[in-house]
């Protein structure tokens, strides 16, 4: 194949200085990029291909030219795609966007025999599979409209909502106004939360929480297979300057040995106390720099819990029994049952949804005490985190009410903190309602006072 490979930065340019517009075109073939394979595109798991289309009728938007460069996908997963163009003037109908309204693309690989280079490069979203996930949906449609759909595996359901989110795949390729429910990238908000911490001599980290389904993606259908989406993703955000704990290849890793716990409740949306516990390990070792102190017999007791999950609730039609649950809990002192939320003196913030409360909070439905993220977490670090959680708003709300709640009314909340540690279910890249720069973190005054002699630590970031 004569044709070099190399990455998508030309006619970005030139592009940016026209509207955006889709469009819909009867286009015949000219010429065409022959077909890379995945040996030729290694170590790249997936290229686009380029193809020039003489245009013979345009159906919708505005286009004036007489040819038309357009980027296909033609190599998926190490796989290469079938029934890509190959015959020269054979006419296809043709729905495109400007490449460059595909930001998430700008550094994917392309093999391009065209060249055409005063030609704006256009994209064809429809070459690109659907993902597994939305494949193992297709049936299921009336079940997502009930907020909780039954997996193939006997006892086990799924939030609609996180699989909404697994359904659009590698999400940051595709224009934000139709993969996520916001409209807008989440990286602004979450560097402006960054930068607003660091004006305080405070550090970030963000952990995301894995969805269910990509932990356990054949408990929703059988042979259905994980997506690396998110830890792409996630690896895009730590190279924006961002701190971010994967904790994906820590829970496969883990879910990898016969005899392991689960790390996600059957029946409920929310992860285990196992799952919990490793994420408590693997803040402390990323914040502290070295592996926790192991807990001891007199600091846990062995207990039980049956639960009546958020999704079973939501599935009342299934009748499905109380599901058992077996954990360690965290020992506290006589008159004390749970780790509590309040406690402004600590040195970590610990900000969130739901993931941050549950098995932890006594509240019906969140199945406490005693055995949740803050738990372990203050377990491991013999003294306790302030917890800020919404719930089902990690990213808007819980910075609010860090604001509100701490910020403005705990006098001197800020002097003595080292770590806001960020927790969100994973979903919420695409499904939270809003992702805005627009939410303080304390008051101007304070801000401007903050000391600036100790630069941001990057000696702990995570790995």
């Amino acid at each position: 194949m004569a044709a070099a490979a190399r990455f998508v930065l030309f006619l970005l340019t030139t592009a940016t200085f026209l509207q955006g517009e889709s469009l819909e075109l009867d286009g015949r073939l000219v010429r065409f990029t022959p077909a890379p394979t995945p040996g030729q595109v290694r170590p790249y798991p997936r290229c686009l291909a380029t193809y020039l289309y003489e245009v013979e009728k345009v159906h919708r938007g505005a286009f004036r030219g007489r040819q038309i460069v357009v980027a296909k996908w033609a190599v998926w997963n190490r796989t290469a795609l079938p029934a890509l163009p190959s015959e020269v003037n054979t006419i296809e109908r043709l729905k495109l966007d400007r490449f460059v309204d595909h930001p998430g693309l700008k550094t994917s690989r392309i093999v391009d025999g065209i060249r055409e280079r005063e030609l704006v490069l256009y994209y064809d979203p429809s070459s690109r599979p659907p993902p597994a996930v939305a494949r193992a949906l297709t049936p299921k449609t009336a079940e997502l409209a009930s907020g909780a759909v039954e997996g193939e595996a006997q006892g086990w359901l799924f939030l609609a909502d996180e699989l909404e989110h697994a359904r659009t795949g590698r999400f940051w390729e595709k224009p934000w106004k139709e993969s996520s429910c916001a409209g807008v990238s989440p990286l602004p908000a979450l560097l402006d939360v960054q930068k607003r911490l660091r004006a305080l001599d405070v550090n970030l980290l963000v952990v995301p929480v894995p969805t269910k389904v990509s932990i356990y993606p054949e408990r929703l259908a059988e042979g259905l297979e994980r997506s690396e989406a998110p830890t792409e993703y996630l690896q895009l955000l730590r190279h924006s300057g961002l701190r971010v704990l994967d904790l994906h290849p820590l829970f496969r890793d883990y879910r990898a040995h016969p005899e392991h716990e689960l790390l996600y409740c059957a029946q409920d949306s929310h992860w285990t106390p196992q799952a919990c516990r490793l994420a408590a390990r693997a803040i402390y070792r990323t914040l502290e720099g070295e592996d926790p102190p192991l807990l001891q017999e007199q600091d846990l007791r062995p207990a039980t819990r049956h639960i009546r999950g958020d999704l079973a609730r939501m599935r009342a039609d299934l009748a499905l029994p109380p599901e058992r649950l077996s954990l360690e809990e965290v020992r506290y002192p006589t008159g004390q049952n749970s780790h509590g939320y309040h406690h402004p003196g600590s040195d970590l913030v610990l900000l969130g949804d739901s993931n941050v409360a549950v098995f932890s909070d006594p509240l019906d439905g969140l199945h406490g005490p005693a055995a949740g993220l803050p738990d372990y977490l203050s377990a491991f670090r013999g003294r306790p985190v302030d917890v800020i959680a919404s719930f089902g708003d990690g990213v808007h709300q819980a910075r609010l009410n860090l604001y509100r709640g701490r910020s403005r009314s705990e006098t001197g909340y800020w002097k003595n903190k080292s770590w806001v540690v960020w927790c969100f279910s994973m979903r919420e890249f695409t499904r939270a309602a809003q992702w805005s720069t627009k939410v303080p973190v304390a008051r101007r005054k304070l801000i401007e006072g903050a000391p600036r002699g100790r630069p941001p630590s990057d000696s702990h970031g995570p790995q």
